[in-house]
């Protein structure tokens, strides 16, 4: 019984854990918004724009924006990483069974029949018309 309770405890403590960590993100998100809408309104605020209006200052502010510099990427730990992330991506794939792929092929050539016959059809039936008004 006591192991029992232990494990819902423990899972329960988890849980507690996982919600902490996302609410953590979640105002760690909400800083850096922040901290970026405080630098546009900051250089926004030294800017005088360009015609004068509303609108000339926001993309003057805009364009004068640095962005970030981004990181080298090390091509040999992307090279060692590539065939683990490839068989991770290919565990992802739901295949389809058997049964599943046997009743789309059927559906497939059933389709293929009913669009042969059709179409022969359509040309029996022009292929005669012509014959009619002579132009063949």
């Amino acid at each position: 019984m006591s192991d029992k309770n232990n494990l819902k405890e423990q899972k329960a403590q988890e849980k507690l854990k996982k919600i902490q960590q996302k609410k953590a993100r979640k105002e760690d998100k909400k800083k850096i918004k922040l901290q970026k809408k405080e630098e546009f309104t900051k250089l926004y605020n030294e800017f005088e724009g360009h015609d004068g209006t509303q609108e000339g200052k926001i993309k003057a502010a805009k364009t004068k924006k640095v962005k970030k510099v981004k990181d080298k990427i090390d091509y040999k730990l992307a090279l060692k990483e590539a065939p683990i992330k490839f068989l991770k991506e290919v565990n992802k794939i739901q295949w389809s069974s058997r049964k599943n792929l046997g009743t789309k092929f059927l559906w497939v050539i059933i389709f293929i029949a009913i669009f042969g016959v059709f179409f022969f059809f359509i040309d029996w039936g022009f292929q005669s018309l012509f014959e009619l008004i002579k132009i063949i």
